[in-house]
């Protein structure tokens, strides 16, 4: 790796910090959207939705409901990371 990609690689980590860490959730949709790219796990994320008192309905949010929202059509730049994740973490999973 050359000092030119190092510099390119910490300026798009530098983006991404900027983008997660500034990025305000208003709907349960952007929510799910932030909290799965923090945490990269759709279980993990449904549970912490719940926890902070989200529901679909009468019902708890389930892993399935987090995978819906990570499937639909990009609404912002943060969802489209989180569908690009979502898509290889899917691929590995299936590698195993």
């Amino acid at each position: 790796m050359t000092i030119d990609e190092a510099r390119e690689q910490i300026k798009k980590l530098e983006d991404y910090i900027k983008l997660v860490e500034g990025y305000v959730p208003e709907t349960f949709e952007q929510y799910a959207i932030k909290l799965y790219v923090l945490h990269e796990h759709v279980a993990r994320v449904a549970n912490l939705l719940n926890d902070l008192g989200f529901r679909i309905g009468k019902r708890k949010v389930i892993g399935t409901d987090v995978s819906d929202i990570l499937r639909a059509k990009p609404t912002d730049e943060l969802h489209e990371l989180a569908v690009k994740l979502f898509k290889q973490n899917k691929k590995m999973v299936k590698g195993r």
